[in-house]
């Protein structure tokens, strides 16, 4: 490893946390409401119990083989070459991961705050300061993580309490109007998000303690799960089913309904501000893990040589691979879950059970 300092498991809780609402708080209620419409909320809440099963999976397949990485973890069960192919093809999920997040960043910026800033101008400062963060190391991202949780914390729990007064309960009805269907295509979507947490792995071999580091791991999930849940369900209750559907960036319109007497009103800059923490947070730790990782596939003494050429990269991805917004909500609505499914749980499945076949027979 590159790194010898460790993360407290209290560190790896809050970092699993900011990963997992990561940008899914700018746009995960649209996604859920387009498909379940106004039963969005129980979609949302089975994936509680989806976070925890593919956090038992990961863990599972993490300890076992602890302190390896991801790509660690490939080479040891899969074998050298079949191992490293799988590595190859991790890291080129991070990058179209990476290069997604950075478009988001670009379109929201510059349609809604910003309409008259170039896009490759917002993109190329926001990887700017993502490899100066990568560069200074794992336990330094950690640590600011733990820094702006608070923050992210406080200004969350502000913009639920004075939204609240203006929730409408029948929005919500009616229930289960047009089965279960809808509600199981709006999770998928939903699973989608939670199964980039398996990038987590690449940070897990820091953790001090791979028991607690595991518990760590579920309750950060389970947690952020319950924030996209509540902040989802707020939506659907404020606005309706049909107005969410229709919002690129609902949680964003949201903020700017906050009306509090006649004195504080359109708090739409703690939502952006809510986000731009959180997204840091998801893509700081996704562009570690593919330099990381390249690093060791490639066998380098050390990452940070590979910081600056894959910031260039990234950069470019996120102009090449998504050319608009209509390009982008296609592949995310129709691409993006099977996609994940592929590297969330297929992979770490076929890893686990080839694991299980390789022990000795007298250890089963």
């Amino acid at each position: 490893m590159f790194d010898n300092d460790k993360i407290d498991t209290h560190q790896f809780t809050l970092l699993v946390i900011l990963f997992v609402v990561g940008d899914a708080l700018l746009y995960v209620p649209s996604w859920l409401a387009s498909s379940a419409r106004q039963d969005a909320w129980l979609a949302a809440v089975l994936g509680c119990a989806e976070g925890l099963a593919i956090a038992w999976l990961y863990t599972t397949l993490a300890k076992r083989h602890f302190p390896s990485t991801l790509i660690d973890l490939c080479r040891s069960v899969l074998g050298r070459w079949a191992g490293t192919a799988a590595a190859c093809f991790f890291i080129s999920f991070i990058l179209v991961d990476i290069s997604l997040m950075l478009y988001e960043i670009g379109d929201f910026i510059t349609t809604q705050m910003m309409p008259e800033t170039p896009i490759e101008v917002v993109i190329l400062l926001f990887t700017g300061v993502i490899v100066l963060g990568v560069r200074q190391g794992a336990v330094t991202l950690v640590r600011s993580s733990e820094l702006v949780f608070p923050s992210f914390v406080l200004l969350y729990l502000i913009l639920i309490l004075f939204i609240s007064p203006q929730i409408r309960p029948e929005n919500a009805q009616p229930v289960l109007n047009e089965g279960i269907k809808p509600i199981i295509e709006g999770n998928l979507r939903f699973f989608g998000n939670l199964e980039e947490s398996v990038i987590l792995l690449m940070l897990f071999p820091f953790v001090r303690n791979p028991g607690r580091g595991a518990k760590a791991f579920m309750t950060g999930l389970v947690a952020g799960t319950i924030i996209l849940t509540v902040f989802s369900t707020v939506s659907i209750l404020v606005m309706g089913s049909d107005m969410t559907a229709l919002l690129a960036y609902p949680s964003y319109v949201l903020a700017q309904k906050v009306a509090v007497g006649k004195f504080l009103e359109r708090i739409e800059a703690i939502m952006a501000f809510i986000w731009f923490i959180t997204v840091f947070v998801k893509i700081s730790v996704c562009f570690y893990a593919a330099s990381y990782g390249i690093a060791q596939i490639v066998k380098l003494p050390r990452y940070r040589p590979v910081t600056l050429p894959l910031g260039m990269i990234s950069f470019v991805l996120a102009l090449v691979f998504v050319p608009n917004r209509p390009y982008f909500d296609h592949f995310a609505t129709k691409f993006w879950t099977p996609y994940t499914l592929t590297f969330g749980l297929f992979l770490p499945l076929l890893m686990l059970g080839a694991a299980w076949l390789r022990r000795s027979p007298g250890k089963r």
